[in-house]
């Protein structure tokens, strides 16, 4: 049976609903309450009857309404499609089946024939796998499984099995190897004394043969005084009858003027019923009717309209319309409030950043410099420290003795440091990487230090310098970085800070710009907010709020424009309910009057002219149905008799005869229990004889003995030949699915354990093997493993059944209990299993592994 479609009519939550089901492992997705378990419970209600309120645990998902109760499912068996209607509750719902491929209406009958022995015990027990009975599993051993498996298909199959436990339990306690209470090793205990008393006894033959003679006199006579005895308790019993019948005979006689002729139409417990019926009903509907026009008036009393639901009503349109804006307003409340932050926190840095940089002679902070005007602030200031160097050097060279010319390497060092300068500055404006040249400058500066030291140590004699150029030189330098530091506001700050702080007022410049750019931000939001605001200002008298705060302020306005939503809601809910109860009010009247026509149409009917009369009539004729019925009784007790009464029965002299008849029985009682009492005394004799030895009785006994040795040994042999037959005859006709259902068993388990077991044993109770050959019973397991195994079961049966009993396998959220790794090994298993038959997996927990394409997912139906 291959499920394709579910048209639900009306199941608990699911209202005219169709289903499809397109996939032989079909998941079906949802959250907790989304009707999952609605779904598992229609689809076994459909297949195999809806359940009553005594066996329905999770009740029995009558839809809310008018919707009809049932629905049917579509689905394929052995190359045919058919549908299966199921309706109503009453005797599991009525059915109707058909045969889509022929078009044709078939029988209930032919359905039960299709699914073949499966009913819904026998479905849940092999082919669902839901909330796992842990102690009911605990108990689980190969008996209980071969049970499972082969009361499908085996007519009779528990009457066998309980037949083969039976010769089983028979045979344990009729013998056992080593056992001592068994019948037949106590009988060769017995046998071995009895033959150890045989070669001892010889001597007391006879008297126990005389007293044998006078146990069989004394039997006979015993016989004799019994028979006497029953036929005298015989006549005494008939008479004791007789005797016990004499007050039926008076109150029978008392009843012989009562007859049927008497008994009037119209006034029987059904009618008593019908009238007790009529006066609850009037009853209830004047109780009902005044109940309601009682609410009727306090709901009246209740209805009234607040002032802020009257000034709402007036103005719903231009509110609702306003309030439609409150969703996307809110939102800009919230950037109103996100950018004010933002401008606050730009404000901040470029504060804390201009109070780190050094200010002006006038306080403030200077401009920052270009790249090229960088680059060419450095070489004024590097040729200014040249010239300075050199005009001081010639001025020493001329005090002293002729110096030597400082080495143009130091000059090309010198330069170079000079350019890893500006590149470092660059650097620190667009990357943080420029401390780099501020390192290699300096490295540089050095290394042209040395080498125009060792010049000077080393070069013979000096060129003559003009100092005056130098000078001018000097002077053109020195104005233009006076130009630069007036244009630049650099008045004040050492020329050696100019570069190094150029990184901090690039940023000052930065942060200024950002500023800028979120206070423009800040401005149009914050016009936008105000301008939905300033729409509210016909309310204002009822919307109190600080505009300043536009969360808060939008959050006042939904809240209020709710509540007048709500009560504006509950004054029409009201008003429908007043309207509603005055139609119930007058349907009751109606109801009312049509109650007491009918009452009065009894009544009449009954020629009756009011309640008391009927209830006289009534009574006098329940006595006379009483009186009859007891006539009936008495009628019938004599009848049962079988009692011969004489026409004329005298009491007296019947108890007399009573009295002597008991007598008699007496005194043969009393002579039996005295022969009883000879009889047993002989038996004590013979009995000691015996166990003192008594020769050919012991004889007797000792083969006594054996014959009831070997009559149970027969006996044995019969019940464990009997045992063996049945399990061999149930193994044929289960068509061998025990073994076929334990290697799939096994296979499986070690597939959900990603091989951490590799052996299942089923004796008297389930154990399971581990990788590492350590065994462990089913209650040692963790819930998790414990259900893999459980689910390992149910799949291995569901499989070696699909052959002959192709049923869909449904999962109700399985594997909650499972890892990630073995979730996604019962996912593959479950594939696999699908090849063979379909499986409806219900879960609130989707894998990734499933493709999302061919899940059915509830929250979309």
């Amino acid at each position: 049976m291959i499920i394709k479609a579910l048209n639900i009519y009306g199941f608990g939550q699911w209202i005219d609903q169709q289903i499809t089901i397109q996939d032989p492992l079909q998941v079906v997705y949802g959250p907790n309450e989304a009707g999952k378990s609605t779904i598992i419970a229609f689809i076994k209600g459909i297949l195999f009857g809806f359940t009553d309120k005594k066996h329905s645990i999770h009740g029995q998902y009558q839809p809310k309404g008018n919707a009809p109760y049932g629905g049917e499912i579509t689905f394929s068996a052995n190359q045919h499609t058919y549908k299966i209607v199921r309706t109503g509750l009453k005797y599991g719902g009525t059915v109707k089946f058909y045969d889509l491929d022929n078009d044709t209406e078939l029988t209930e009958t032919d359905y039960q024939n299709l699914i073949g022995p499966i009913d819904r015990t026998t479905y849940d027990r092999l082919f669902y796998f839901g909330d796992v009975n842990q102690s009911e599993f605990y108990k689980m051993g190969r008996s209980e499984l071969a049970t499972r498996i082969q009361s499908i298909g085996v007519a009779g199959a528990n009457d066998w099995m309980g037949l083969q436990d039976q010769f089983d339990k028979d045979s344990a306690g009729i013998y056992a190897p080593r056992g001592r209470t068994k019948e037949i090793n106590v009988q060769i205990a017995d046998y071995k004394k009895l033959e150890s008393q045989v070669r001892d006894a010889r001597d007391d033959f006879p008297h126990y043969q005389d007293l044998q003679q006078q146990l069989k006199e004394a039997r006979d006579q015993l016989a004799r005084l019994q028979e006497q005895r029953k036929t005298a308790s015989d006549e005494l019993g008939k008479n004791r009858q007789l005797q016990s019948l004499i007050p039926v005979v008076n109150q029978l006689a008392q009843l012989e003027g009562v007859n049927e002729s008497k008994l009037r139409k119209g006034f029987s417990d059904d009618d008593q019923t019908d009238f007790n019926d009529f006066k609850l009903k009037l009853a209830a509907q004047a109780n009902q009717l005044s109940e309601k026009q009682a609410e009727y008036a306090k709901r009246q009393a209740d209805i009234s309209k607040t002032p802020g639901q009257a000034f709402y009503e007036s103005h719903q349109e231009r509110i609702d319309r306003l309030y439609g804006q409150l969703a996307s307003q809110s939102n800009l409340g919230y950037q109103v409030e996100t950018a004010q932050q933002q401008v606050a926190e730009a404000a901040k840095q470029l504060t804390d950043q201009s109070e780190a940089v050094a200010h002006n002679a006038k306080g403030e902070i200077p401009k920052a410099f270009s790249a090229d005007e960088l680059n060419q602030v450095n070489n004024l200031l590097r040729t200014q420290q040249n010239l300075t160097d050199q005009i001081n050097q010639s001025q020493k060279r001329r005090a002293h003795q002729p110096e030597q010319p400082q080495s143009r390497t130091g000059l090309i060092y010198y330069g170079i440091a000079g350019a890893l300068l500006v590149a470092g500055v660059i650097l620190s404006l667009f990357t943080s990487f420029g401390w780099i040249g501020f390192v290699l400058a300096i490295v540089a500066a050095g290394a042209g230090w040395y080498v125009a030291k060792q010049s000077q140590s080393v070069t013979p004699e000096a060129p003559v310098v003009d100092i005056d150029a130098l000078n001018r030189q000097l002077s053109q330098v020195q104005q233009q970085l006076t130009t630069i530091s007036e244009r630049f506001g650099l008045a004040g700050i050492p020329e050696d800070d100019w570069i190094g702080m150029q990184a901090s007022l690039s940023q000052i410049a930065t942060f200024q710009q950002t500023l800028s750019k979120r206070q423009a931000e800040l401005n149009d939001k914050q016009t936008t907010y105000n301008q939905f605001i300033d729409q509210w200002q016909f309310a204002r008298d009822w919307l109190k709020f600080d505009r300043s705060k536009p969360s808060d302020a939008l959050m006042t306005v939904t809240q209020t424009v709710q509540r007048w939503q709500k009560l504006a809601a509950a004054y029409q809910q009201k008003q429908a309910q007043l309207a509603t109860l005055q139609t119930t009010i007058q349907h009751l009247k109606d109801e009312q009057d049509a109650l007491t026509k009918q009452k009065t149409a009894f009544l009449n009917d009954r020629k009756v002219q009011s309640d008391d009369e009927f209830e006289q009539v009534y009574k006098a004729q329940k006595r006379l149905v009483d009186q009859l019925k007891q006539k009936h009784i008495f009628e019938q007790q004599l009848a049962a008799t079988k009692v011969q009464i004489p026409d004329q029965l005298d009491a007296k002299a019947l108890d007399d005869l009573v009295v002597n008849q008991n007598q008699q029985v007496q005194t043969l009682s009393e002579q039996i229990d005295g022969l009883t009492q000879k009889v047993t005394q002989l038996n004590t004799e013979i009995n000691g004889l015996i166990k003192n030895g008594q020769y050919y009785q012991l004889r007797q006994d000792l083969a006594n003995k054996q014959t009831e040795i070997i009559d149970n040994v027969q006996r044995y042999v019969a019940l464990k030949l009997g045992s063996q037959w049945i399990q061999a005859v149930l193994n044929i006709a289960s068509k061998g699915r025990l073994p076929k259902t334990l290697t799939l068993a096994k296979r499986y388990f070690a597939t959900l354990t990603n091989d951490a077991y590799k052996d299942i044993i089923f004796k008297n109770e389930i154990s399971v093997v581990r990788e590492d050959d350590v065994r462990f019973p089913v209650n040692e397991l963790s819930t998790g493993t414990m259900e893999q195994l459980y689910l390992a079961l149910i799949m291995s049966m569901a499989v070696g059944f699909s052959d002959q009993y192709p049923m869909p396998i449904m999962i109700d959220d399985g594997f909650v209990n499972f890892d990630q790794s073995r979730r996604h090994a019962a996912n593959q298993m479950l594939k696999q299993v699908s090849e063979q038959t379909q499986v409806l997996y219900f879960t609130a927990n989707l894998e990734r592994e499933f493709d999302a394409g061919k899940v059915l997912d509830l929250g979309k139906l």
